[in-house]
């Protein structure tokens, strides 16, 4: 009877977890800067059933596209299609959600001691904080954090039953795995680290050697061959500082940014001090894989912003235990100290459960079931005035445009413009590209070297850079448009008397992000 009824409790568990994740992933999204390429490369792959290797939307110098999100991009491009903007949406959130129910299930199969593995709280918190760092809108980067926490249950199963059949999975996965996105090199990663743990704790090592070997080689299959591969080495190694989410979680920038994140990592690291001290965990009771991918984790996220979300996912997955250990000692200790007995102890736990679940399905169902999901383009990320300004006014031609902005750009303007540089970064161009471009902006070295080297038409300049102060007083070019975001600048020759101004309607907008003159059709050369 206690078995079905513990059944039945995962079951509207699970469900729980799916309505809050999906729901919740509704409320608020914003395009991630990068959604733009992914939409033309799933579109081309598509519409073509060929995969683009080379670059159509820049006028600076480019290599090979080595696309290691290609795969993602035909999710993104076919949830687009057929189901618009709730398509993305719904999409952000099933992948959110499958990927905290593989780290629940690993919790139940780690067999915590000292409470049940389905503690919904804690999970609808782990959602709400690796939401925030993974971002407003669906990514490349959630089909990895979704691959890499099937990697540790698996590697936990073999670990917990000691049958290394399971290991044979891990190969077939890593196909598929390298073909969506880059960040299968953290597969292989992990991998590493079971070797190097299972060691230590004087475990056999074999047959995590050859499935390392053997995920390795099977990144091979891929339509790139050696080159890709090649290149996504090179691409996990390659320094990034100059890229918003490669540098420090604690840089000075972001101070009071990612505040959950934070505040998720002291709790942990103080829940496993606590832990270790009430235990007394000596060198040879610890676990050396898992408190290897702890500090690798920890590391990793405080290092980079971008590896928050495997931070939290892997984090909450392996402290789960340690968490209501230190839990339910203060919960006791409390009790005791109020001489609160069993039964009402029993009665509370039962409201707070109900009260929980009853707030969290409260909280996700409304926007679930709504049917205006949308993703919002916001003046204050996106610069769609601008946009609209060289659209309307037919500026053609070589568009210098900020990184962060480019792919927006060739989205809305191609093929009337092209773009100097866009987030593709290293799978398209000469990682120096980015030196120059961050030169220009801020006026340092030889800073008008990227517009002197490359013909440029049009300029679309940040106003929060110094370079757009200093443009207004060069003589060869004239500042056309302006808003509070930015401000676009045509050659002095080339100015026109009169110009049209772009509608000053957010619904205008919401309503046309999508459109793109974009055809996709087979590009001679790719």
């Amino acid at each position: 009877m206690e078995t079905k009824t513990n059944n039945v409790l995962k079951i509207i568990f699970i469900i729980t977890i799916f309505i809050f994740c999906i729901g919740m992933t509704c409320i608020k999204n914003i395009p991630d800067n990068d959604l733009w390429a992914r939409l033309i490369a799933g579109g081309y792959i598509v519409e073509n059933l060929d995969i683009l290797k080379y670059d159509f939307l820049s006028y600076t110098p480019t290599h090979p596209w080595y696309d290691h999100e290609w795969g993602a991009s035909i999710f993104f491009y076919i949830a687009l299609k057929y189901f618009g903007d709730s398509g993305l949406i719904i999409l952000k959130g099933i992948l959110t959600a499958l990927t905290i129910f593989i780290c629940y299930k690993t919790v139940e199969l780690r067999n915590p001691k000292s409470t049940v593995s389905y503690n919904i709280l804690y999970y609808a918190i782990m959602f709400l904080v690796v939401n925030k760092s993974l971002g407003a809108t669906i990514r490349c980067l959630l089909f990895t954090c979704l691959f890499f926490a099937l990697f540790i249950y698996i590697l936990e199963k073999v670990r917990i039953t000691n049958n290394y059949k399971y290991l044979i999975f891990l190969p077939i996965i890593m196909i598929f795995w390298g073909n969506i996105h880059g960040g299968c090199i953290s597969g292989i990663g992990i991998l590493g680290i079971y070797c190097i743990g299972e060691f230590l704790n004087k475990k056999p090592i074999k047959y995590y050697i050859i499935t390392l070997i053997t995920c390795i080689l099977s990144l091979f299959i891929n339509p790139y061959g050696f080159e890709y591969v090649k290149f996504l080495f090179y691409a996990a190694l390659m320094k990034r500082e100059y890229i918003s989410e490669w540098t420090s979680s604690f840089h000075s920038k972001y101070l009071y940014s990612y505040i959950r994140y934070k505040i998720y990592l002291i709790t942990f690291l103080i829940v496993q001090i606590l832990y270790f001290i009430k235990n007394k965990i000596t060198y040879s009771k610890i676990d050396k894989t898992k408190i290897i991918i702890i500090i690798t984790m920890t590391y990793l996220s405080i290092m980079h912003v971008r590896h928050q979300s495997f931070f939290i996912f892997t984090i909450g997955t392996f402290l789960y235990d340690e968490f209501y250990t230190i839990f339910n000692t203060i919960v006791k200790y409390i009790k005791d100290k109020l001489k609160i007995n069993n039964e009402i102890s029993q009665s509370i736990i039962l409201l707070k459960e109900i009260c929980i679940y009853f707030f969290i399905i409260i909280l996700a169902l409304p926007p679930l079931l709504s049917k205006n999901k949308e993703i919002i383009i916001t003046d204050s990320k996106y610069p769609r005035y601008a946009i609209e300004f060289i659209k309307i006014n037919n500026l053609k031609g070589n568009l210098f445009v900020n990184f962060d902005w480019g792919s927006y750009a060739a989205y809305k303007l191609y093929p009337n413009n092209l773009i100097v540089m866009d987030g593709r970064y290293e799978e398209v161009y000469d990682p120096k590209l980015l030196l120059e471009l961050k030169d220009f902006h801020l006026l340092k070295n030889d800073w008008y070297k990227i517009i002197r080297d490359y013909k440029t038409d049009v300029l679309l300049i940040e106003k929060e850079y110094p370079v757009f102060n200093k443009l207004l007083n060069k003589e060869e070019w004239t500042l056309v448009f302006e808003n509070n975001l930015s401000g676009v600048f045509v050659p002095t020759e080339k100015v026109k008397e009169k110009y049209l101004l772009p509608i000053p309607l957010d619904e205008y907008y919401n309503k046309t992000k999508f459109k793109t003159n974009i055809k996709f059709k087979k590009i001679k050369g790719t």
